[in-house]
């Protein structure tokens, strides 16, 4: 497929708007948006609960969905835990594991809040939290002697606020080598870089459909590895993850259905499928290439125009960049650049750690898909340049 103009005829929201906002959602795709449709259309049943063709052809479509997802991030099928989110995935790792009182978790400074909250309120339970700090360019510090004894180490794959790329493989490593189980928050990499369980060696894995994979809203993934399935227990109890119910008890279903209580998000689980399929087509290394390109461009634009500020470094810098223009509030310079219909981010991007450490309020943060075009990213830099000038 040709990135990125083959994929804009697909999404017909580029027609009308430059979306920079990817980090938050990304546009959707035609193919996904039918995938969705068709199952309303043409075979809306619920899954595993009927004889009738409409249930079995949603079962069937339900379970196909598990296989791809299982496949895009090479785990096993019994592996894959569908979730409305990142979100809601972390906190099944947080509430759902039985940590003990007195044992530790490990996060980053570099975190959204939805791999830090969840941790954080464990404390309520003796858990102790500790953070790898971050430095001032954006990067980690090394804090080896607080993943010692550590129970698990959890950290994003990619900095939703600064687009740094962490060191997730030599984390992983530092984490299994102390003992740590360690997950990883992969909602600003699925669908934008290769993301392998398996290379990753990581015992949890999480991620949204609405983000990389250019899926739908309301369905997410959780990766438990097989071997901590039974020690992972299921936040919801209901209809559909039990085995046997009686008087006096139940006995919970094997995974993956033990963590699924009730109707699930069909639809959402079949066009996250069909997003998988769509981003496969493309090809991640031609998903990966027009991001850099852009990245390149957009930190070698914004170096050159006074009293703009660019933040973390170039090495290991993913398709999602914060900068402030000298002067102005983020939301002012955001508001601007929408009246120009470019749609960015501005804000803390539900990270205030890190925005605490380099003593920001927020910041402007653009962030990239395959979609999107050398061209649209000269326009923002033109305005950005206007808005500077008139500062001066």
């Amino acid at each position: 497929m040709n990135v990125p103009y083959e994929v804009r005829a697909d999404i017909p929201l580029t027609e009308k708007v430059i979306y920079f906002d990817n980090a938050a959602t990304s546009l959707m795709p035609l193919p996904v948006a039918e995938a969705i449709n068709t199952y309303y259309l043409e075979y809306k049943g619920n899954v595993h609960r009927g004889v009738h063709i409409l249930s079995q052809r949603a079962s069937s479509a339900y379970d196909d969905a598990r296989r791809k997802v299982a496949e895009f991030i090479n785990a096993s099928f019994e592996e894959i835990v569908f979730v409305k989110n990142t979100t809601e995935a972390l906190n099944y790792v947080a509430m759902g594991f039985p940590f003990e009182e007195g044992s530790k978790v490990v996060t980053t400074e570099l975190e959204h809040h939805s791999n830090f909250l969840p941790f954080f309120r464990l404390q309520e339970k003796g858990v102790k939290l500790e953070v790898i700090e971050a430095t001032e360019e954006g990067t980690l510090k090394d804090q080896r002697e607080k993943i010692e004894d550590a129970a698990l180490l959890t950290c994003s794959y990619v900095s939703n606020a600064l687009g740094t790329i962490l060191p997730v493989k030599k984390l992983g490593r530092l984490a299994h080598k102390t003992g740590a189980l360690f997950c990883v928050d992969a909602a600003q990499a699925a669908g934008h870089m290769p993301v392998d369980v398996q290379e990753l060696d990581c015992d949890f894995l999480t991620f949204s459909g609405h983000k990389g994979p250019m899926g739908p809203t309301g369905i997410g993934v959780l990766y438990v590895r097989k071997s901590l399935q039974k020690r992972l227990n299921p936040l919801f109890l209901g209809g559909g993850m039990i085995k046997d119910v009686s008087l006096t008890g139940y006995e919970i279903a094997d995974p993956p259905e033990r963590y699924e209580a009730g109707t699930p998000h069909i639809a959402g689980a079949v066009g996250l499928a069909a997003a998988v399929d769509y981003i496969e087509q493309i090809g991640l290394s031609k998903i990966q290439e027009q991001e850099k390109k852009l990245t390149d461009y957009t930190l070698d634009a914004l170096s050159a125009i006074d009293g703009v500020t660019w933040y973390s470094t170039r090495k290991d810098h993913a398709g999602v960049i914060s900068f402030n223009v000298e002067g102005l509030h983020p939301h002012d310079t955001a508001s601007i650049l929408d009246n120009h219909d470019i749609m960015v981010r501005s804000g803390h991007h539900c990270a205030l750690p890190i925005m605490k450490r380099l003593n920001l309020s927020g910041t402007v943060r653009a962030s990239y898909h395959c979609f999107n075009t050398l061209e649209e990213v000269e326009l923002m830099e033109v305005i950005l340049k206007e808005i500077s000038k008139s500062l001066i």
